[in-house]
C-alpha cells in the first residue's frame, strides 16, 4: 500500500492550484481583444487645384464725383525736339464713361496732353491768337484721376514715353471754377516725363473756356 506524506500532499496541492490560477490568467490574457493600432496619420496631399488668379489691375479709372473738365496750360518750357508741350486737356464725365465702355476715337480722350510742332507755320484763330498749323495729341494708354492722384501714360512715335504724375489742389480748382472763365489758375501740380527727359514740379493752370 502506497503512502503519501500529509505535508509533502498539501504542498503539491498549493503548488497545483498556482498553476491553474497562473494557466487561467494567461488564458485571459489571450483571449482578452488587441487594441487597434492606429496607422499615422498622413499629411494632407498638396492641392492640385489652380491658385486664384489675382485680378487685373485697372487701366482706366477716374473718380465719377470729381468735375476735372478744363483745359490746363503751362509756362514750362517742355520740349523734344521741334514738339513743345501746351496743354493737358481733361473732358466731362460723360467722356470718361465712354473711353472706358470701348468707345475710343483715335483724335480724342477724356484726358490727352497736346504738343505744338514749333517749326511748323503759323495762323490766327478767331480770337486773333496765333498757333503753330500743326500739333498733335498723346493719347492715353493708362490713366488715373481722382481727388488723390492724377496721373498719364502714353506713347507717341515721336516722343516715346509720355508720363505724368501729380495732382490737384482741389480748393485751388473750386475757386477757379467758381470764377468762370478768365484769368488761369494754377491748380495741378507733378512731374511730367517726355521721352528720356523728366521735368519735375510742372505747374498747370486751369481754363474754363470763352
Amino acid at each position: 500500500m502506497l503512502e503519501t506524506d500529509a505535508t509533502t500532499g498539501g504542498a503539491m496541492t498549493v503548488t497545483i492550484r498556482r498553476l491553474l490560477v497562473a494557466c487561467a490568467g494567461l488564458l485571459l490574457v489571450a483571449c482578452k481583444p488587441v487594441a487597434e493600432t492606429k496607422a499615422p496619420e498622413k499629411a494632407p496631399a498638396p492641392s492640385t487645384a489652380p491658385a486664384a488668379t489675382p485680378a487685373a489691375p485697372v487701366t482706366f479709372s477716374h473718380a465719377p464725383n470729381l468735375d476735372a473738365f478744363g483745359y490746363y496750360f503751362t509756362d514750362a518750357n517742355v520740349r523734344s525736339g521741334d514738339l513743345k508741350l501746351t496743354s493737358l486737356n481733361i473732358g466731362q464725365a460723360s467722356d470718361f464713361a465712354d473711353w472706358e465702355a470701348g468707345k475710343r476715337p483715335a483724335t480724342f480722350a477724356p484726358i490727352f496732353l497736346a504738343f505744338d510742332d514749333v517749326s511748323s507755320p503759323t495762323a490766327e484763330n478767331e480770337l486773333g491768337q496765333t498757333y503753330h498749323t500743326v500739333s498733335l495729341r498723346v493719347m492715353p494708354t493708362a490713366y488715373r484721376i481722382d481727388e488723390r492722384q492724377v496721373s498719364f501714360h502714353g506713347v507717341d512715335p515721336r516722343l516715346g514715353q509720355v508720363t505724368f504724375t501729380g495732382a490737384f489742389d482741389l480748393e485751388a480748382l473750386k475757386a477757379a471754377k467758381a470764377e468762370g472763365p478768365g484769368e488761369p489758375q494754377p491748380v495741378l501740380k507733378g512731374d511730367l516725363q517726355v521721352g528720356d527727359q523728366q521735368v519735375r514740379n510742372v505747374s498747370f493752370m486751369y481754363f474754363g473756356g470763352d
